[in-house]
């Protein structure tokens, strides 16, 4: 049974943790250079994987602290 909001609402939208999204990202990008034929897609997804594990890292390393939802500084 799905919740359909009141008329005049959106549906509320699905929160992911940080860390399961990145870990996802992170996945697809490494399959992707896994099983690509093309060496520049290769090579360019094994970038993409890679960047991703050191944002994750940054993630799980920063201050625990946390703004207000889609804050922006500056």
């Amino acid at each position: 049974m799905t919740h359909t909001p009141p008329p005049g609402q959106r549906p509320s939208r699905i929160k992911i943790p940080t860390e399961a999204l990145l870990n996802a990202a992170r996945s697809a990008a490494g399959k992707l250079a896994d099983l690509s034929r093309d060496p520049q897609v290769r090579e360019e997804a094994d970038n993409v994987a890679r960047a991703i594990a050191r944002l994750l890292q940054a993630v799980k390393n920063a201050p625990k602290h946390r703004g207000g939802a889609g804050e922006k500084k500056g």
